[in-house]
């Protein structure tokens, strides 16, 4: 009897911790969203905040003027002179070395994220074999590499491997283009899939077993790190 108790107190509080813990994380960071928006209206100058123009504070206007700066700014890079502005300052940040790598990394991942998937940078979710055999990463097709392969029919392409929980680094590999596979998954699941540490994963299968069993196993049994390693 007191041990049935214990599992169910014991099941109970788990479930609860299940319930409660991902409403006060989404309630926590909205919130502190909202903060920040918010807090944005503290940039207007004294003489044009709420309190001097109307005698008082009103909730929501800084998140409304945040919303309608984004898309203003938005708006004026699709025009030639906003185009043109954008590209003076991106110029003058490409000569600060720790701000350009920043602000490259920055962009790449927000593009990533909020382009639908259909970005240039990156063109597709792959599966590579990485560290060593038999152990297998999402990596991002960046375009074809600028080295040639010893053989001249195989063709080596850019390959971008992201770290988790942090995508912004990783490693830049060559690999040739057979030991690539592409997946059935959009940019922002692939991100999504990486920053959770595999939590939140498609809901659906992408490959069979029998077919990754497959990926980047050549003649030799060997793969692009063991060449690495023999050498």
């Amino acid at each position: 009897m007191i041990t049935r108790l214990f599992q169910w107190i014991r099941g109970a509080f788990i479930a609860g911790i299940l319930i409660l813990v991902p409403l006060a994380a989404t309630i926590w960071v909205l919130t502190f969203v909202m903060g920040f928006l918010e807090g944005t209206i503290r940039l207007l100058p004294s003489g044009w905040q709420p309190e001097a123009v109307v005698g008082r504070p009103l909730p929501g206007l800084g998140i409304l003027i945040t919303i309608s700066a984004v898309m203003l700014a938005g708006g004026l890079t699709r025009s030639f002179i906003g185009q043109r502005v954008i590209d003076f300052y991106e110029a003058m940040l490409a000569r600060v070395p720790i701000v350009s790598s920043i602000y490259q990394g920055v962009k790449q991942l927000t593009e990533a994220l909020f382009s639908g998937g259909n970005n240039n940078q990156f063109r597709q979710v792959v599966l590579v074999e990485w560290p060593r055999r038999g152990v297998y990463a999402i990596a991002f097709h960046t375009g074809e590499a600028f080295l040639t392969a010893d053989d001249p029919d195989e063709e080596l392409v850019n390959v971008f491997l992201p770290t988790t929980p942090n995508p912004t680094s990783g490693f830049y590999l060559m690999l040739p283009r057979p030991e690539i596979r592409p997946l059935d998954l959009t940019v922002e699941e692939a991100f999504k899939l990486i920053m959770s540490a595999g939590i939140v994963a498609p809901d659906r299968k992408l490959m069979e077993k029998n077919e990754v069993s497959k990926l980047t196993h050549r003649d030799d049994g060997m793969t692009p790190l063991d060449d690495l390693t023999e050498k």
